[in-house]
């Protein structure tokens, strides 16, 4: 084939994926738990009705003006940032000490990194706090870019993050992928304009409407990046057992 008519081909193909942009509590660290339990430790605190697992969960990675409006609809501003203030002192206290990657993820963000594959955060907790646990639990040189809901004007599921996240890597949204695991995380993703996928090991275990493909496993979630056109197949697909 001619110079130019390669050039041509290439010109068809899809952009290949060169970023993964990952959410953080029920995607790459067993902690949905942790964020409950501290918001409710600092609602008992303040005589509050405790909130069931299944109403913080879902509004996990949102700002948490918005977990603390489930148990007091008519809490002032004031209110709002002195408990916003007492959780995170609460959470770095207890939570960020206790939080685990799942079991396979440290596998999967080394050889993603390895094959030449651009890393992100784009959790809803402040980044500091990202990089403090991810640092912490070893992988500090597979993240490209640490980034919160500290990093944006808008929160999820508005794009600003996804879309921040993309300008610091250099890359486009075909470019790109967000996995996470709500329903705020994959609207962003889409709404950005990048592919999504649905991890259904954290807080949603069915598929969600802005899910383009949803993953039970790791080795699964290694498929479908794969057929994104990420590179080197041979890393992202190699067979064996997942160890974290």
């Amino acid at each position: 084939m001619s110079p130019a008519r390669r050039a041509v081909a290439a010109a068809k193909e899809p952009p290949r994926l060169r970023a993964v942009l990952w959410d953080l509590d029920g995607t790459l660290t067993d902690s949905v738990r942790l964020v409950v339990e501290t918001m409710n430790s600092v609602i008992a605190a303040h005589g509050g009705p405790l909130l069931p697992y299944e109403k913080v969960g879902e509004l996990t990675g949102l700002p948490l003006d918005a977990m603390f409006r489930l148990a007091w609809p008519d809490i002032s501003p004031s209110e709002v940032e002195g408990y916003r203030v007492e959780y995170r002192t609460r959470y770095d206290a207890v939570a960020i000490p206790a939080t685990r990657l799942y079991r396979g993820a440290r596998t999967v963000l080394r050889d993603f990194h390895t094959a030449g594959l651009l890393q992100a955060t784009v959790t809803g907790k402040r980044a500091a706090d990202c990089e403090r646990i991810l640092r912490g639990l070893g992988i500090k040189k597979d993240i490209d870019v640490y980034l919160g809901g500290d990093s944006a004007p808008r929160p999820k599921p508005a794009p600003d993050l996804a879309q921040y996240a993309m300008s610091r890597l250099g890359v486009s949204p075909q470019e790109s992928v967000v996995i996470g695991d709500s329903a705020a995380d994959l609207a962003m993703g889409r709404a950005a304009g990048t592919h999504t996928i649905q991890v259904l090991w954290g807080f949603s275990r069915s598929p969600l409407r802005d899910a383009q493909h949803s993953v039970r496993t790791w080795r699964e979630l290694r498929a479908v990046v794969s057929a994104l056109g990420g590179p080197k197949p041979g890393i992202l697909g190699r067979g064996g057992p997942l160890r974290s």
